[in-house]
């Protein structure tokens, strides 16, 4: 996605959503060649074909709902009526959006009428490239330096689910990009799994050791948040924990444990441990509790219970 093809870019963009078109600026897109260099480098991550790129793509082929209850809470804090006040002229940035995950799981649950517009960005083309591909609006940028949008153009900013890819160093500026993107009264929303917590060891254990990538990054601490907000200029600013689990039903308990396996392998990329089912299904009991359950419909249903620190202020 260089200078030379970016016209014909803008033109895709505006077909694909002309309400998240307003938000961004092709002039200084133009004029940053520099910036989509450096992309191109940074792009390299394991969210590519070469990395657990492909595998976790095929996780949300598996099943797009099993993370909808921590999507749908997230969501509600991004307007101050909650998902009741969520409609399609609120436009939501969702700077870390991979696949653009939680636009299609919006959209799944809410219907196109009452969807938000999103505005999918990442670092990795490959993800920009499978959101383009599915019809979503994504643009190819840092969390750190989201220069395609506009100052004061989105009503809310979402940065969740791999936050802690964030250098430490570089995370006052997110927040900081983050507020500048942001309409006054616009809501961020900043989400992660708390340093010390068992979704953090379960990254720092297990994802590192079975992973095809490494995985060894440092999580937030609820004091950062705070401190990341404060200095921001955030205002009504909250920390909470939140229930952020997978949920999975099948017919039988057999094949509900089966594919929360399969699901939990393609997620993180587990390639040591893909012939391991009943390994994985032992790890996710020790980490977080697996409870199976049968339903008042008569399925089962397996739910492994994640937390997660979520973090919300609103731009003065």
């Amino acid at each position: 996605m260089f200078p030379n093809i970016l016209d014909s870019y803008f033109v895709q963009l505006k077909q694909i959503n002309p309400v998240a078109f307003k938000a961004i600026e092709p002039r200084i897109i133009r004029e940053s060649s520099a910036c989509l260099t450096n992309l191109a480098n940074l792009s390299r991550n394991e969210f590519t074909s070469e990395g657990r790129g492909s595998d976790y793509l095929d996780s949300i082929q598996l099943s797009l709902l099993a993370r909808s209850e921590g999507v749908m809470d997230l969501l509600g804090k991004m307007h101050p009526n909650g998902c009741d006040g969520l409609c399609s002229s609120m436009i939501i940035c969702d700077l870390l959006a991979g696949d653009g995950y939680v636009n299609k799981v919006a959209r799944q649950i809410f219907g196109a009428a009452r969807c938000p517009t999103f505005i999918n960005s990442d670092i990795s083309q490959f993800m920009v490239d499978r959101c383009i591909r599915d019809g979503l609006f994504a643009i190819w940028q840092s969390a750190t330096d989201p220069f395609w949008i506009k100052d004061g153009s989105v009503d809310g900013v979402l940065m969740a689910y791999g936050t802690h890819h964030i250098q430490r160093a570089q995370r006052p500026v997110a927040v900081q990009a983050a507020a500048r993107i942001l309409r006054p009264g616009g809501i961020f929303v900043l989400h992660d799994f708390e340093e010390g917590s068992p979704t953090a060891r379960w990254f720092a254990d297990v994802v590192s050791t079975h992973s095809v990538t490494p995985h060894d990054y440092p999580h937030f601490t609820a004091g950062e948040v705070l401190d990341l907000f404060a200095a921001a200029q955030f205002d009504e600013v909250t920390v909470q924990r939140i229930t952020d689990p997978f949920v999975f039903h099948a017919g039988d308990e057999e094949s509900v444990l089966q594919l929360l396996a399969e699901y939990v392998v393609k997620m993180y990329g587990l390639e040591k441990l893909r012939a391991h089912t009943q390994r994985v299904l032992a790890l996710l009991d020790e980490y977080f509790g697996l409870a199976v359950t049968r339903t008042s419909r008569g399925d089962f249903e397996a739910r492994i219970a994640r937390n997660a620190l979520v973090g919300s202020g609103r731009r003065v």
